[in-house]
C-alpha cells in the first residue's frame, strides 16, 4: 500500500493516512476475507445493528458507505 499523505491531528492519538483509491479497496476486501464476510453481510448487520464481532464492527465503522465491493 502506498501511503500518499500522512499528517498528525489535533488529537494525540489520531493520524490521517491518505491512500490510493484502489488500496483502499484492496485493504477493505482483505479486511472482508480476514472476517469470513462479505460488504453485503456486512452491510446487513449495520442495517439491523447487530455486528458478529468487535472486528466486524469496527470495519464498518471505517467503509461502511465508502466502497462498493
Amino acid at each position: 500500500m502506498a501511503v500518499i499523505e500522512q499528517w498528525a491531528t489535533d488529537h494525540d492519538d489520531e493520524t490521517v493516512i491518505v491512500v490510493s483509491a484502489e488500496d483502499f479497496r484492496a485493504a477493505a476486501r482483505q479486511a472482508l476475507d480476514e472476517l469470513g464476510l462479505t460488504y453485503a453481510e456486512l452491510e446487513e448487520q449495520a442495517r439491523e445493528r447487530d455486528f458478529t464481532s468487535a472486528r466486524a464492527h469496527a470495519l464498518w465503522v471505517s467503509i461502511g458507505g465508502t466502497v462498493d465491493l
